[in-house]
């Protein structure tokens, strides 16, 4: 995969043949994309159409995993007896950790938290503290592990 080019540069490439095609045939992409497969049929490539579209589906979605937008921060919570933490907000580059944080302040008090105690909570889970409150609900703000800076 290479991650120099971005999906408009990779549209790009193809661009000058899709306009040929589309003027020639009925402007839909559809049938474009069905024309290289019967191609990949007909020039006997591996797996033919099918297995041509299988892996540039696959391909495809690899791709869209490094130039979707993933957002900065996470804020998760850890209810209590579960193993799996729950994202329930995220933010992108235009909000801070605090911003993330204070998205989760229902569920503080659902936890029974303090409400006066909340905003401390709030400053504990931006500086990377893990807060738990006494049914054993855990919340925290990260920086996205999946995210390539």
């Amino acid at each position: 995969m290479t991650n120099e080019l971005t999906t408009p540069d990779r549209a790009e490439r193809v661009r000058v043949l899709w306009e040929t095609y589309r003027d020639l045939h009925d402007g839909e992409i559809r049938f474009f994309i069905a024309d290289l497969l019967h191609l990949a049929d007909v020039d006997e490539h591996p797996g033919g159409g099918a297995g041509a579209v299988q892996s540039a589906v696959e391909y495809y979605m690899e791709e869209r995993k490094v130039w979707e937008e993933q957002p900065v921060y996470l804020a998760q919570f850890l209810p209590a007896g579960k193993s799996d933490w729950v994202t329930v907000a995220r933010g992108d580059d235009t909000v801070e950790a605090r911003d993330v944080a204070m998205c989760m302040w229902r569920l503080m008090q659902k936890a029974d938290l303090r409400t006066g105690e909340i905003p401390m909570h709030i400053d504990d889970l931006v500086r990377g503290a893990v807060v738990t409150a006494d049914n054993g609900t855990a919340f925290r703000v990260i920086k996205n592990p999946d995210r390539q800076d």
